[in-house]
């Protein structure tokens, strides 16, 4: 607890095993995992980080001076089991725990700050220029759509200014605790450039509301080529060292953390610009970015958006119309013939290679019955636009050896981390990826089609 500012942290968890070995109190944390656990030298530090906690919480409870704490970790797929052990006194539980919570308190106390300057500027927040026709309507409507959770679709002229008719009652809202974060999703970047301007409008009224730009990986990567490993990438090596004195610093000087401002001050810590950029989204009242980050499923956020994860989020979309083609583009995945040659070409120089190998010729091999079997009695065939295709009823036996494929091919690609080519390979691997991604979502609105492209 901290008495000066009144922030009272509760840690709760609940140990997988407790037990005696030869006399001495041992915690064990229990992972479950499908990677190669034969490959861990060591535990996971975040995992061991929670059997600290546990080791801590009964060393205070039973007034032990010491305790082993065990790492299990086993593989779902094969029952294997790897242990790691290791002892640690209580002391030293103790002066690592207070480290973390001195930490932990930091951030709340911004947190807890911040937003009580925030509401207060919010509360004091007027539309920033005279309402045009037809404005303040809008603006009623967006603000009740959001306190009552629901659904608004606008249609309105050019001119009429939607974006800061849009977030000025969004920012109201969520100053009236009817929000936690907004969210701003476009489908361009000219359109972006819009929501920052209308941010800064209402920042230049008085306004206290932090937001950030996401930008794609590519246009922020400072190297010449956009490689992730610590290895080759400067800014990779040694990021999470660095990055959260990165995030408390930008916090504290900016409130629009645009793609330039991430450069600069991802260049003075030295830290990867796109992992900055996303973990500063954790901290921000506003993520601006493209509707991939929300709607599409290998995409989009996980620290929002996946399983078990809620927030209650406020998301006004700009142009969206503009989703009915890009969500078809999301949720469809395609795999060519020639991908599949090209990287048993690549892997057969390569040695260790040989179960990969064998079961690209198993996929190529359907890829070969199914271009025989074109026109035939198994698919439809239809033209449009001049182009012909033929629908499939499924195409299970080629899921069926992909997923076999790519398990392999995982296998490899971790314990190869560099061969001539391997950046070809790593785009297949993705590919097969987002093809076994979608196959596992097919349902009756799905349509299955093959096609011979021109060479």
């Amino acid at each position: 607890q901290d008495e000066e500012q009144e922030i009272t942290l509760l840690v709760e968890g609940r140990a997988d095993g407790i037990f005696a070995e030869n006399g001495i109190p041992v915690i064990d944390e229990i992972k479950g995992m499908y990677t190669d656990i034969s490959r861990l030298e060591e535990p996971i530090e975040v995992h061991l980080a929670q059997a600290m906690c546990y080791g801590y919480f009964y060393c205070c409870d039973k007034d032990l001076d010491g305790i082993r704490l065990q790492m299990t970790y086993c593989n779902l797929e094969t029952e294997e089991i790897k242990r790691f052990q290791t002892d640690r006194s209580r002391e030293e539980l103790e002066t690592w725990f207070s480290g973390v919570v001195h930490e932990y308190f930091k951030w709340a106390r911004y947190l807890y700050h911040h937003e009580l300057t925030r509401d207060a500027s919010i509360g004091h927040l007027e539309f920033p220029f005279p309402y045009r026709a037809g404005q303040r309507d809008l603006v009623v409507s967006v603000y009740r759509t959001a306190s009552r959770k629901k659904r608004l679709f606008i249609q309105a002229p050019t001119g009429i200014g939607k974006t800061l008719s849009t977030v000025f009652p969004a920012v109201r809202a969520i100053g009236e605790g009817k929000g936690d974060k907004l969210f701003y999703l476009t489908a361009k970047t000219v359109t972006r450039t819009v929501a920052e301007e209308a941010f800064r409008i209402l920042r230049d009224h008085g306004l206290i509301f932090t937001s950030v730009t996401i930008t794609a990986k590519e246009k922020l990567c400072p190297m010449d080529e956009c490689e992730c490993n610590p290895d080759a990438c400067p800014y990779a090596k040694g990021h999470f060292d660095r990055v959260n004195e990165a995030v408390f610093d930008i916090l504290h000087l900016e409130q629009e953390m645009t793609r330039e401002k991430i450069l600069q001050y991802a260049e003075k810590y030295r830290v990867c610009p796109f992992e900055y950029c996303l973990d500063i989204s954790s901290w921000t009242d506003g993520i601006i970015c493209d509707y991939n980050y929300v709607f599409d499923p290998n995409v989009r956020l996980k620290r929002y958006f996946a399983d078990g994860q809620k927030g209650d989020y406020l998301f006004l979309v700009d142009e969206a119309h503009n989703l009915v083609p890009r969500a078809r583009e999301m949720y469809s995945a395609s795999l060519i013939k020639e991908d599949v040659l090209l990287t048993k070409r690549i892997l057969k120089t390569q040695p260790g290679a040989a179960k990969v190998i064998a079961q690209l010729d198993k996929c190529n091999q359907r890829f070969l019955e199914l271009k025989r079997s074109y026109g035939g009695d198994e698919g439809e065939r239809r033209t449009v636009l001049g182009s012909t295709y033929e629908l499939l009823p499924d195409v299970n036996v080629l899921a069926l050896n992909l997923m076999t494929m790519f398990g392999e091919l995982e296998t490899f690609m971790n314990e190869n981390i560099e061969f001539p080519d391997r950046d070809l390979v790593l785009e297949f691997y993705f590919a097969v990826r987002d093809f076994l991604y979608v196959y596992d979502r097919l349902d009756e609105s799905y349509r299955i089609y093959d096609q011979i492209l021109a060479d």
